[in-house]
C-alpha cells in the first residue's frame, strides 16, 4: 500500500464540460498546482491535478519509477477529464509541462 504524504493528494473539482488537467513538477505534488487549480474552479471549468507515480511518498517510491509509470499517471487523469468533459485543456509545470 502507498501511503501519500499528508497535502500530496491529487485533486478533482467537479464543473462545466471544460476541462483542465493540472501536472505537476519533479519531486512535487498536486499541492504545487492547487492554487491554480482552485482558480480554474471557481471560474466553473472541471479541474483534475494528478499525482504522478512516485511522488507524494518517499524518495525510495520514487527511485522505482519511470518516466513511463508518470506518463501513465497523466493519460489516467486525461481520460478521468474525457469522461466528463468535452475539451480538455493540460497545463503543466517543469517536469509537467
Amino acid at each position: 500500500m502507498i501511503n501519500i504524504k499528508n497535502g500530496a493528494e491529487p485533486f478533482f473539482y467537479p464543473g462545466s464540460d471544460v476541462g483542465c488537467l493540472l501536472i505537476h513538477g519533479f519531486t512535487a505534488s498536486p499541492q504545487e498546482v492547487s492554487g491554480l487549480g482552485r482558480w480554474l474552479a471557481a471560474a466553473g471549468l472541471t479541474v483534475n491535478g494528478v499525482l504522478l507515480a512516485g511522488h507524494g511518498t518517499t524518495p525510495s517510491d520514487l527511485n522505482e519509477t519511470t518516466w513511463r509509470d508518470w506518463y501513465a499517471s497523466v493519460e489516467t487523469g486525461y481520460w478521468r477529464l474525457a469522461a466528463h468533459c468535452r475539451s480538455v485543456f493540460v497545463l503543466g509545470l517543469s517536469l509537467g509541462g
